[in-house]
């Protein structure tokens, strides 16, 4: 590995340290983009039970509050459930708002990386393929293998920028489509959950 690294030359590791982020990203974001810690299922089905029972307490609300993405939103509306049908539902937009930004942060920083890792890969192999015909040109006389092992190793950077942006601009995506699944959910418990206590 060691040996693949430094036949590549200085460029490779930038593109190292973007392959860490993308495994790092993707790890903390299909931890929190899980279902359970987002919209876990029958959460608004035990929050109506405890109100109906008038059984929810303020230690409860701040538990429920913290523990999902759902639980922070059905607590705000349960805070603004005196308010308005209109009033109520701007308040809940506002919060969703801050869900949204929540669900989506790094998202956009896992999108960068995957775009500039074969930049940064083509750059090495211009420096590289420069440095090499530079080389050529210096010496007395051609030398076949001398350029041939001057653009292989040129080449590395590019093979591991696609390397690493292949599966991040994929990765990219699954986050995208998991975080407008997860969406959609919320907005549809909470409407439910509007429609049972502001009648």
């Amino acid at each position: 590995m060691n040996e693949f690294i430094s036949a590549g030359g200085p460029f490779m590791w930038p593109l190292l340290a973007c392959s860490i982020l993308i495994i790092s990203i993707s790890i903390e974001k299909s931890w929190f983009l899980k279902n359970r810690l987002v919209a876990p299922k029958g959460l608004s089905k035990q929050i109506k039970n405890l109100l109906e029972n008038n059984l929810m307490t303020k230690k409860q609300t701040i538990e429920i509050s913290s523990l999902s993405s759902l639980g922070f939103l059905l607590i705000n509306c349960i805070k603004y459930k005196n308010l308005p049908r209109e009033n109520l539902e701007s308040k809940i937009e506002e919060k969703a708002l801050e869900v949204k930004y929540n669900l989506e942060r790094r998202l956009s920083m896992l999108g960068t990386i995957a775009t500039i890792s074969p930049l940064l890969g083509l750059l090495g192999t211009v420096v590289g393929m420069i440095t090499a015909f530079t080389g050529l040109t210096e010496s007395s006389g051609a030398n076949p293998d001398l350029l041939a092992a001057g653009i292989s190793q040129a080449l590395i950077t590019t093979a591991f920028g696609l390397l690493i942006a292949v599966p991040g601009l994929v990765l990219h995506r699954y986050f995208e489509q998991k975080i407008t699944y997860l969406l959609i959910t919320l907005q549809k418990e909470v409407s439910e959950f509007i429609d049972t206590i502001n009648k």
